[in-house]
């Protein structure tokens, strides 16, 4: 019981759980009148939507208060009556309840703007040739075994082949509640380290990848690609690469766009038609645009307070080592692990669980 308890002290700790019923109190007083939604809709529909994630907030801490009390009732009557079955049962219950508190405290660590949103998450081989490209392709069936794991929606908008084996690029699409809260420090260059396939001499090879993860739009919400100004792009149209089909390497299919304010250029070629590939490639921008703009505003916050803001790009973030030992280590919060294997398998929860303890403690 204690440890479910100091988990829920830590998650009282977080919020302040009367300010957020005072919130949810004043919109729905705000709702019930006619006026907001006659002389301002799109407010009101910000209102009802900001409604809805307080109540939710609030009806799964209520849950697991309301669960713990049930708890400590039915352990107060097993010790009361000495029914060992009444322990057993409390204890599995007390088990499953640690790890869903577990689970419920990191979410409560993603407060930012789009951390409940979906995520693309673009890989790009960098030093290191044919390895590099090996590199990219296991990078992205990581990610994309880590997404099934949790039951998220993935999948593969876009990749260039390389030349000899793996992928020059890939960019994931991931949907699902807090992907992008989960994934966001992910962003950063991955080292890896090992005795490379490629090389006839059996030498040990060192490449590096860079990955960036940004935040989707909310889906139905726009997610900002209709408010991107059509005379800001240039689209191009193309044929796609890759292994054939119906449609591909046979129409002009696959579209690259880019966004000249900025220069941000975004491809796609893996939907199964022209129109799709567009629609996806303007989500693809809009969410590089809306990471642009919260990184202004993180360093504008950084500048205030003289520091500079985390996860830079460029910056080595994980070391991948699979010869002569084998050994994962995240360079920013110190956590190493040894089953490569499972790693690479998508197993990845530690290190952005850790990762998101680091970034809140640095807030």
């Amino acid at each position: 019981m204690r440890i479910v308890s100091d988990q829920l002290a830590r998650a009282d700790a977080r919020v302040d759980w009367s300010d957020l019923k005072a919130e949810a109190m004043q919109l729905q007083e705000e709702l019930k009148s006619d006026v907001i939604w006659q002389e301002d809709a799109p407010r009101a529909i910000k209102c009802q939507k900001r409604l809805s994630v307080i109540d939710d907030k609030l009806s799964e801490y209520n849950g697991f208060v309301a669960r713990i009390q049930e708890c400590s009732e039915l352990l107060e009557l097993a010790i009361s009556e000495n029914d060992s079955t009444i322990y057993h049962d409390i204890f599995e219950d007390l088990g499953r309840l640690e790890t869903e508190l577990s689970e419920y405290l990191y979410r409560l660590m993603m407060t930012g703007e789009c951390d409940r949103n979906g995520c693309f998450i673009e890989i790009r081989a960098g030093s290191g040739g044919t390895e590099s490209c090996d590199w990219v392709q296991m990078l992205s069936r990581m990610y994309e075994r880590w997404a099934i794991s949790r039951s998220y929606e993935v999948k593969l908008v876009d990749d260039v082949k390389g030349d000899q084996a793996g992928l020059k690029s890939a960019t994931l699409q991931v949907n699902g509640e807090y992907a992008y809260g989960l994934a966001q420090h992910e962003s950063g260059v991955h080292r890896f380290v090992r005795v490379s396939p490629f090389d006839a001499n059996g030498k040990r090879h060192t490449s590096f990848v860079s990955v960036q993860v940004y935040p989707a739009g909310e889906e139905g919400d726009g997610d900002n690609s209709s408010s991107i100004n059509e005379a800001d792009l240039k689209i191009e149209y193309m044929r796609s690469s890759g292994a054939g089909g119906q449609h591909v390497n046979k129409t002009e299919s696959a579209v690259r766009i880019v966004h000249i304010p900025t220069g941000i250029t975004v491809q796609c070629q893996n939907e199964r038609s022209q129109h799709s590939n567009r629609a996806t490639a303007l989500r693809m921008l809009a969410a590089r645009l809306l990471q642009r703009e919260m990184q202004t505003r993180a360093k504008e916050r950084a500048d205030r307070h003289e520091v500079l803001p985390e996860n830079a790009w460029g910056s080595q973030i994980r070391s991948y080592v699979l010869q002569p030992y084998q050994m994962v280590k995240d360079l920013r919060t110190g956590l190493e692990r040894s089953d490569v294997g499972a790693i690479l398998d998508g197993d990845i929860n530690s290190f952005l669980e850790a990762s998101l303890m680091h970034s809140s403690k640095n807030k």
